[in-house]
């Protein structure tokens, strides 16, 4: 939506209030960089209404003296609209707001960058390839949903199911990964379950019976960047509502992904929650975190 001025200011004076409350709530008067940006970003605005109005759209001329605060509007507006689509989210309407701005806050560079350098991220000498906010992010989706089921297309070099068995077993909690490959991973790990199988032939992935009586709720990770349309049209087929899929580097993935959600769009929502962590799509499976409605 666009904001008149008026819905602007109001909206920002309704958002800062509500991080007020967060911050002396749930974070014990802790703020975050964030909390302290979006404050001081908000007063400044306040503060010098009389030279912007709150008009976002307004056309000045570069390095004119209201040109940061335009910018700075027109940032806030964005945040505020999409923030204000709540939590969960049609895929095809975030696919849409991806042409009107900023498909993603994190640069390429820092992306590039978010999975290590010098070397690969790692977890227990292997490694981990995951970006450093998917590292972050996942674990509070693990606590949150708490699944009895993970289901990993994809093993790697198994660091990923070893990781997140390591982090739910941290919570307490009991589950079991089970990781798919076509090249299996032979080393042994407690809770984890390697297996050999090809997306090209997505039957042979996980057994049936499995799929049929594993415990949930699930969550289902695709990152093996093979045949993903039908691994996913395969995995629908026993997915339930509340359980998650995660497709992992979904920028490469769009058409597949549109394809596939084109007949199933409400049976899915975007999880804004933890696409929008970090930022807009600050996570390598960008529009892809989603909840089975």
């Amino acid at each position: 939506m666009a904001f008149t001025p008026h819905e602007l200011k109001n909206a920002a004076i309704k958002a800062h209030a509500d991080l007020a409350v967060r911050v002396t709530g749930a974070q014990g008067g802790v703020a975050t960089f964030f909390d302290n940006f979006f404050g001081q970003l908000v007063y400044r605005l306040m503060t010098t209404e009389a030279t912007h109005a709150w008009e976002a759209q307004r056309e000045v001329p570069p390095g004119s003296q209201n040109s940061q605060a335009i910018s700075e509007l027109r940032w806030l507006s964005r945040f505020l609209d999409v923030r204000g689509r709540g939590r969960f989210v049609p895929y095809s309407v975030r696919a849409e707001e991806d042409k009107t701005g900023n498909a993603c806050d994190i640069h390429h560079l820092e992306m590039a960058m978010s999975q290590g350098t010098t070397e690969c991220l790692q977890w227990k000498g292997r490694p981990l390839f995951k970006t450093v906010f998917d590292y972050a992010m996942l674990p509070m989706l693990l606590w949150e949903l708490k699944p009895a089921t993970v289901l990993e297309i994809g093993s790697g070099a198994g660091a990923s199911a070893i990781w997140m068995a390591d982090t739910v077993k941290g919570f307490g909690r009991d589950a079991t990964i089970y990781s798919v490959d076509i090249n299996g991973v032979t080393a042994g790990y407690e809770g984890v379950h390697f297996l050999v199988g090809d997306c090209n032939s997505p039957l042979s992935l996980f057994e049936l019976d499995l799929l049929r009586s594993a415990p949930r709720p699930w969550l289902v990770l695709e990152d093996a960047h093979v045949n993903v349309h039908d691994v996913l049209v395969h995995m629908d087929g026993f997915l339930a509502r509340g359980d998650y899929l995660f497709v992992e580097d979904s920028r490469i993935k769009t058409r597949e992904l549109g394809a596939f959600l084109a007949q199933r769009e409400q049976r899915y929502r975007v999880d804004t929650r933890y696409t929008d962590f970090f930022g807009r799509n600050a996570t390598c499976a960008a529009n892809s975190i989603f909840v089975r409605s």
